[in-house]
């Protein structure tokens, strides 16, 4: 193969160039971006199927624009009127079916559907009716602060409408209203959209940066620049293929599926390092074709096996379900292998072109750290056993990591959104919404005197003293987008709202949906009643997808274990090599521990991917060491200290350039990007220590107990 790119390079240059073209093209005219976080849910629980029947039932409250409006007084006459006139702007705006706000309010003495559109009140000045809604009516401490200068608006959408023509028809609206209102955009469907650009400004910069980062790293190792070249190209085709096959497959690039690009950037170029190491190895004996086939030859073997074990990390993600994370398990893989094809396509071109005539630099050798790795050697049973002793003490703490959610690690810096939210939670009870969801006790369209009273029960025991009255409903009024709020489809059930913080992590939000549902046990309404939300149901969902993700990694773990022991011919030594690739993993678990931080579902995909990769590094010594075994006979002292000697360099410089590249990610709006990075470049890290100064003890180990059976 290798013969037939080097003898027609700039054919397949050509074609290599137009199909990269297309690809990106493709990628700017096909490629969608989802910022929609519950796309990672896989929705078996009670919780996930407590919210489905709510949201069909309700219609679909998670989907609604709330609206932030600030002003310095709402109870000043001209703001108020101000207000009323943006209701009914965006009531008759295309798109909108309804808009539940300050005048959708019960009046707490019953009667008229709303407090404020009581015609007894015409005359009365407008703060003193917010002041008295607010002392009558729970409801209203929900949307409106007690200095009254914040409120919400929840707009219900007509979902027949696209949401881009939706979203500027309100925005249109915006521009109608009174200047001394204040408006912003909050809410599940303002997040997906800061989510969505967000990660478009993440590929946008970090992609390139990490190409830059580690390309300059690949030019102060091997002191050319002919090296970052040749290391550049392959990363510019893979991820430009892997996006040309999101979009031609329909794939959206969402907030999982965000970590791919960086992976795809820095194996890349790990794996031209390693073929560029060789082919210079080779140019001290051969012509530069010959030196070339030579290095790829060598390195091929290794390369392959390592794409195929970060390849099997993201596979296992299929076991999960989750509808992301099979696209994550499709997309990691088929990426992965175009990246391949990429390096063994056009290093050898680039190789051909730019090491012509080149008076090449020697890389940087690193002898200093081979020298200590061979020091070892001779003292491999008390390295053996402080490793197996360092596994066995990351095991027993692991079992202390737990699985936990919080929507705010899907919240971009800096962002809008994070500054409403702030000032938001300031002036409201909170910028959520639990549900308690009660059964009427009359299944009977409207309210009958049976389901009044078991809504005075429920409404005593999660309100408190001051319960919202509610009106009488027309069955002829019961298709209208408000009621459908408060009042289900078929008259069989009643929304009753509660204020959160989607600020919370799952532990605060269970903690207050607990709360709620001891307080209808003790009012004896538990078996009529549930509690229910989008939140709720994700704080419930996620970490049950990371501890499914855990079952993912061991999957993992038992592939490539089976993939070393056919490689080294040993289930032994298969076994063995495990050690210094599990450490690295147990060790971010464990850093999590110390800093108190759960296991979200980033950190268990990181944890999964980054095994992947971290077999890498044993990969190549063990292939090193399947060459230097032809001269040595069998795994000992002399043997590893020749694979040593030629993998010490490229796996240092690979690790480094990992680094590097995972470490670009502190740099992302996303903070569930940047976990992601800080964990994989953490276990990196570990693994190139475990693997350079432990894993040569244990192949030692290893193989005394295989002779001695």
């Amino acid at each position: 193969m290798t013969g037939v790119l080097l003898r027609r390079p700039i054919l397949v240059s050509l074609i290599t160039l137009a199909v990269t073209l297309a690809c990106f093209v493709l990628t700017a005219m096909m490629l969608k971006v989802d910022g929609d976080v519950a796309r990672a849910i896989k929705g078996r629980s009670a919780a996930y199927q407590d919210f489905t029947a709510f949201e069909a039932q309700f219609a679909a409250p998670s989907k609604d624009e709330v609206l932030l409006v600030q002003a310095a007084d709402l109870g000043d006459p001209d703001q108020f009127a101000a207000l009323e006139n943006l209701i009914i702007d965006l009531q008759l705006t295309n798109g909108v079916l309804g808009v539940l706000s300050l005048f959708s309010v019960p009046d707490p003495d019953g009667g008229a559907l709303s407090y404020l559109a009581r015609s007894d009140l015409a005359d009365v000045a407008p703060d003193q009716r917010l002041k008295d809604l607010l002392a009558q009516s729970v409801l209203a401490r929900q949307v409106l602060s007690a200095d009254r200068g914040t409120t919400i608006l929840s707009v219900i959408p007509d979902l027949t409408i696209p949401p881009e023509t939706r979203l500027a028809n309100l925005r249109e609206t915006f521009g109608f209203a009174d200047p001394a209102l204040t408006i912003t955009p909050v809410g599940l469907s303002a997040l997906q959209r800061q989510i969505t650009a967000a990660l478009i400004a993440d590929q946008l910069f970090l992609s390139p940066m990490s190409v830059i980062i580690c390309l300059a790293l690949a030019f102060l190792i091997f002191r050319s620049w002919r090296a970052a070249v040749v290391c550049g190209i392959p990363t510019v085709l893979g991820v430009g293929w892997t996006f040309g096959f999101m979009a031609l497959a329909g794939i959206a690039m969402d907030p999982m599926m965000s970590i791919v690009p960086t992976v795809l950037i820095v194996l890349a170029i790990a794996d031209t390092v390693h073929v560029y190491h060789a082919t210079l190895r080779h140019l001290d004996t051969k012509p530069l074709p010959a030196a070339i086939a030579a290095g790829l030859a060598e390195t091929l073997p290794a390369i392959v096996l390592a794409s195929v074990t970060t390849a099997l990390a993201f596979f296992c993600l299929l076991f999960v379900a989750s509808p992301t994370l099979q696209n994550l398990a499709i997309v990691g893989p088929v990426g992965l292998f175009l990246t391949l094809v990429a390096v063994v396509i056009s290093v050898p071109i680039s190789s051909l072109f730019l090491l012509n005539g080149a008076k090449g630099t020697k890389p940087v050798g690193f002898a200093q750290v081979t020298r200590l790795t061979i020091v070892l050697l001779p003292r491999w049973r008390w390295v053996t056993a402080g490793g197996l002793l360092i596994l066995l003490a990351l095991l027993v703490v692991q079992r202390l990591t737990v699985a936990g959610f919080n929507l705010m690690d899907h919240v971009p810096r800096n962002s809008d959104f994070r500054e409403t939210l702030a000032a938001l939670d300031q002036a409201l009870p909170g910028s959520d919404q639990l549900y308690v969801v009660v059964d009427a006790a009359d299944p009977a369209p409207g309210l009958s005197g049976s389901d009044r009273t078991r809504l005075q029960i429920v409404s005593e025991a999660i309100y408190g003293d001051i319960q919202p009255s509610l009106p009488d409903l027309d069955p002829a009024t019961a298709d209208t987008a408000v009621a459908r709020r408060v009042f289900g489809i078929d008259g069989s059930r009643f929304a009753l709202p509660v204020a959160a913080r989607l600020s919370d992590n799952w532990l605060g939000t269970l903690a207050r949906a607990e709360a709620l549902d001891t307080a209808l046990s003790d009012a004896d309404v538990a078996d009529v009643t549930t509690v229910t939300s989008y939140s709720l149901m994700a704080s419930v969902e996620l970490p049950l997808v990371v501890e499914e993700l855990r079952l993912a990694f061991y999957i993992a773990v038992a592939l490539v274990t089976v993939l070393a022991a056919i490689l080294m011919r040993s289930v032994t030594l298969a076994l063995v090599s495990l050690v210094p690739n599990l450490i690295p993993i147990l060790t971010v678990e464990l850093w999590l521990i110390i800093r108190d931080l759960p296991l979200t579902i980033t950190g268990a995909i990181a944890l999964t991917i980054a095994f992947g990769i971290a077999v890498d590094d044993t990969i190549h010594l063990l292939n090193r060491l399947r060459v230097a075994r032809k001269q040595h006979g069998e795994i000992n002292a002399a043997s590893l200290s020749d694979a040593l000697a030629a993998t010490v360099p490229p796996v240092i410089t690979t690790s480094l350039i990992l680094l590097a590249g995972f470490s670009m990610t502190i740099f992302s709006q996303m903070p569930s990007v940047s976990v992601f990075g800080q964990l994989v470049a953490i276990a990196m890290l570990v693994a190139l220590v475990a693997d350079l100064f432990l894993f040569p003890s244990l192949l030692l180990w290893g193989q005394g107990k295989t002779r001695s059976r």
